[in-house]
């Protein structure tokens, strides 16, 4: 698994941003520890030329939140604790990277 970071803040304007990943940190309850890529595109949200690293970051935690929804349900009654359970009932999502 391979994740690539990219700084725009040095002037890169043919930068492809499809390729732009986060990672979802994935707890099974085997005790094993997955990091799962996933894709996003920034977003622009200031009108300016290009991505700020905070548009970066923002449309990644936007994406991430997306897939907790998708991949996982928050409980705060589960016997086990308050969590993200993944609706195929094989761990929890403990957070991502962007």
């Amino acid at each position: 698994m391979e994740t690539v970071a990219l700084d725009t803040g040095l002037g890169l304007t043919n930068i492809s941003f499809e390729l732009m990943k986060g990672t979802l940190i994935i707890l099974l309850f085997t005790g094993q520890t997955l990091l799962e890529p996933f894709n996003f595109t920034p977003r622009e949200y200031d009108g300016s030329p290009g991505y700020s690293t905070d548009e970066i970051a923002i449309s990644c935690w936007e994406r991430a939140e997306e897939l907790y929804f998708e991949l996982a349900e928050h409980s705060w009654t589960d016997p086990r604790g308050q969590g993200w359970y993944l609706k195929d009932g094989t761990g929890t999502l403990q957070g991502h990277i962007c």
